[in-house]
């Protein structure tokens, strides 16, 4: 009789064991969906537009390394006005708006049945465009091209980040970094 419980409580272990999944696994895939706070690509002193948010996709290729993309926007405003530049009288002010499109790797060095952290690189194009306007009616465009200067270029980040499951397909995210925003936050599904 005892042999016969320990042999039904040692399979109930076993199959308890193999019921429970990693949450980063091999043949995983992954879509984030988050807002940043503070972002490398708003000038200092602007007042933020649109905060960053993006989306992500992770696909794992093995149980540690996955690979994916990111597309995020971002926008901010710089008034230069607000700083007494003309005695206050007239504003100046540049619009940035930054739409990032990146291809990302991550490393994942933590993974249980509920956490999962890892770190990554990204790599791909800033598509950004910089507006100047003001009320000013004396002001003349200058030739040298300094009031719209040229934006936008390769975009590069590194972040850390961990993921949190509360379900087989569930999970929140935080990820800090040099990226569309240096925090983020969100959620993730897992297919």
């Amino acid at each position: 009789m005892h042999k016969k419980l320990l042999v039904a409580a040692v399979f109930m272990g076993l199959t308890g064991l193999q019921a429970t999944a990693q949450v980063f696994e091999e043949g995983a895939k992954f879509l984030h969906v988050g807002v940043g706070f503070g972002s490398a690509y708003a000038f200092s002193g602007s007042k933020m537009g649109v905060p960053p948010v993006h989306a992500s996709f992770e696909a794992a290729i093995t149980d540690k390394i996955g690979v994916g993309g990111l597309v995020g926007y971002s926008s901010s405003t710089w008034d230069y006005g607000a700083f007494g530049w003309s005695g206050g009288k007239y504003k100046y002010q540049w619009n940035a708006s930054y739409l990032v499109i990146g291809a990302r790797g991550a490393y994942h060095f933590v993974d249980n049945d509920q956490w999962d952290a890892y770190g990554g690189l990204m790599l791909g194009y800033n598509v950004a465009s910089l507006k100047f306007k003001t009320d000013d009616p004396d002001w003349k465009e200058p030739t040298i091209g300094w009031v719209e200067p040229k934006v936008g270029g390769v975009a590069f980040g590194a972040f850390v980040g961990a993921r949190y499951a509360f379900s087989q397909s569930s999970a929140v995210f935080a990820e800090l970094g040099y990226s569309i925003a240096w925090v983020s936050v969100g959620y993730c599904a897992k297919f």
